[in-house]
C-alpha cells in the first residue's frame, strides 16, 4: 500500500479501486437477479455466480500486478488550455458528423427527431467518407477532458467552468447525434472510474463540485434521460401508449428466455393519470433494459456457440466490415450480454477467467503508472480499464463503438502531444508536484 504524507492537502488513506469494482459487480448481479426473480419468477443464479467469479478473477490479476508498490505519488495536473483545445476538437468532430449525416446522407434530425433519425441512419448504413470517419473519431475525444476534469478540478482556476461547459455541450451533442444511450453510459462509467482513481491516489473520491446529494441527483437525471430516450422512441415508432411500448420492449428483451414473454402484457402500470403512467412505465423500461442481462447471461452460458464471436462483434463490425467481412448473426444479437457470459459463450470458462484476470492485471499496472504521474499510460488507461470492468456487468466493452472510437481519438492526441514533448514543447501538464511516502 502506498503511504502518503499526511501533510498533503485533503490527503487520506488510498482506497483500493479493485475492491470497489468487485463489490459493485456482485451488488449489481444480486440486484438484477432479485429484480427479475420478483418480477418474472426467473431466478438467475448462474448469472450471479458467473459475475462473482469473473470479478474475483479480475481481483486476482490486480493483486499480482500490485505486489510491487510505488515509493512516491506524483501529483500532476493537466492544464485547462489543453483540455479546452481537446474539447473544441471534439465539438468540431460533432459538426463533421452532423454535416455528413444531414448533407450527404439526407437525414433530417430536426423533423425526424433523434430516435427516428437514428433508425434512418441505421438503414442508410454507417460507412462514410473521410469527413464521417474523422467526425466519428474526434467527437469521442470529449471523454479525455471529462476524465481530467474529475481529477484536476481543485487545481484549476476559473477556466475550469469553460472546460465543464464544453464537456457538457460535447456529451449532449454526442448523445443527440448518435441517438442512443451508450454515449451516456460510457460517460458515467468513466466518471466513476476517475473517482476510483482519485481514491487510489489518496484524494477524496468526489471532486469538490460533487457532493453525495449532487451525485444522487445526477444519477436520477441520467436515469431520466434514459427514460426520455425511450419516450422519444415510443413516439417515433407509433406506440399507442407508454404501457404498450413497455410491453413490446419486454417481449423483445424476453426472447432469449421465452418463459418471460407471457408475463410482458401484465407489467405495464395503469392509474388513469397519463403523466404518472408514463413515468412509471418508462422508468420500468430503463430497469428492464439494464436488468435483462440477468436472464440473457443465465441463458447464454448454457447454450452452444456455433462458432461465432459475441465478445468482439462490435470491434469486428467497426473494422473488418469495411474490408467486406460479413459477421455471422447469433440468437443474441440486439441484447446486452454481460461480458463474462459472452466470454464463456465464445471461449469457455477458462477463457473467461484468463480474460478477466488479464483485465485486473492491466488495471494494477496502469494504477502504478498513474501514481507515477503518467497521463496516457497511467491515468487515462487506468480509467478505461476500470470503466470497462464496470461496463462488463452489462456488455462486452469491445461491443461499444463509441468507446473504441474514443480510445482511437485519445491515442491520436497522445501521439501529437508526445511528439511535441520530444521537441521540448509541453502542451499537457501544469507544474508537477511530487509527494514522498513516509
Amino acid at each position: 500500500m502506498i503511504r502518503r504524507s499526511r501533510s498533503a492537502a485533503n490527503a487520506s488513506q488510498p482506497k483500493s479501486p479493485m475492491l470497489s469494482i468487485v463489490w459493485f459487480t456482485i451488488g449489481f448481479a444480486l440486484v438484477a437477479a432479485l429484480y427479475t426473480g420478483l418480477m418474472f419468477k426467473f431466478w438467475a443464479v448462474g448469472f450471479v455466480l458467473l459475475l462473482t467469479g469473473a470479478s474475483y478473477a479480475a481481483l486476482g490479476g490486480y493483486f499480482v500486478a500490485s505486489l510491487r508498490s510505488a515509493d512516491t505519488i506524483s501529483i500532476r495536473s493537466t492544464s485547462t488550455t489543453f483540455n479546452i483545445v481537446v474539447a473544441i476538437i471534439a465539438l468540431l468532430g460533432l459538426w463533421a458528423m452532423f454535416y455528413d449525416r444531414t448533407t450527404f446522407r439526407g437525414i433530417d434530425y430536426v423533423n425526424l427527431g433523434i430516435a427516428a433519425a437514428r433508425a434512418e441512419f441505421t438503414r442508410v448504413g454507417e460507412r462514410g467518407g473521410v469527413l464521417s470517419i474523422a467526425g466519428n473519431i474526434f467527437s469521442a475525444a470529449v471523454y479525455l477532458p471529462l476524465i481530467n476534469m474529475i481529477f484536476d478540478w481543485e487545481k484549476w482556476g476559473r477556466e475550469r467552468y469553460v472546460v465543464a461547459a464544453l464537456v457538457v455541450l460535447g456529451m449532449l451533442g454526442l448523445t443527440y447525434i448518435t441517438g442512443g444511450r451508450t454515449a451516456l453510459l460510457i460517460a458515467v462509467a468513466l466518471i466513476a472510474a476517475a473517482m476510483l482513481g482519485r481514491g487510489a491516489m489518496g484524494l477524496p473520491r468526489l471532486p469538490s463540485f460533487l457532493t453525495r446529494f449532487r451525485l444522487i441527483g445526477g444519477g436520477i437525471l441520467i436515469a431520466g434521460l434514459f427514460g426520455g430516450i425511450f419516450a422519444l422512441r415510443a413516439n417515433a415508432f407509433g406506440a399507442a401508449s407508454a404501457g404498450d411500448y413497455l410491453s413490446q420492449l419486454c417481449i423483445h428483451l424476453a426472447q432469449p428466455a421465452i418463459e418471460i414473454m407471457a408475463q410482458c402484457y401484465s407489467i405495464p402500470y395503469s392509474s388513469g393519470l397519463e403523466s404518472v403512467d408514463e413515468i412509471s412505465n418508462f422508468g420500468t423500461a430503463v430497469l428492464l433494459y439494464a436488468f435483462h442481462v440477468a436472464w440473457v447471461g443465465n441463458v447464454i452460458i448454457a447454450d452452444v456457440n456455433p462458432g461465432v464471436s459475441t465478445a468482439f462483434s462490435g470491434f469486428q463490425d467497426m473494422f473488418l466490415s469495411r474490408f467486406g467481412y460479413q459477421l455471422s448473426a447469433t440468437d443474441y444479437d440486439g441484447y446486452f450480454i454481460p461480458a463474462a457470459a459472452s466470454a464463456v459463450y465464445d471461449f469457455g470458462y477458462l477463457g473467461m477467467i484468463i480474460g478477466f484476470a488479464l483485465l485486473g492485471f492491466m488495471m494494477g499496472l496502469f494504477r502504478r503508472s498513474m501514481l507515477a504521474g503518467n497521463l496516457y499510460v497511467g491515468r487515462i488507461s487506468f480509467c478505461y480499464i476500470a470503466a470497462s470492468l464496470l461496463i462488463c456487468v452489462l456488455i462486452s466493452p469491445a461491443n461499444l463503438p463509441v468507446l473504441l472510437l474514443s480510445m482511437m481519438a485519445i491515442a491520436t492526441v497522445a501521439g501529437f502531444t508526445t511528439f511535441a514533448r520530444v521537441l521540448g514543447i509541453e502542451l499537457i501538464f501544469l507544474k508537477a508536484r511530487r509527494e514522498k511516502a513516509r
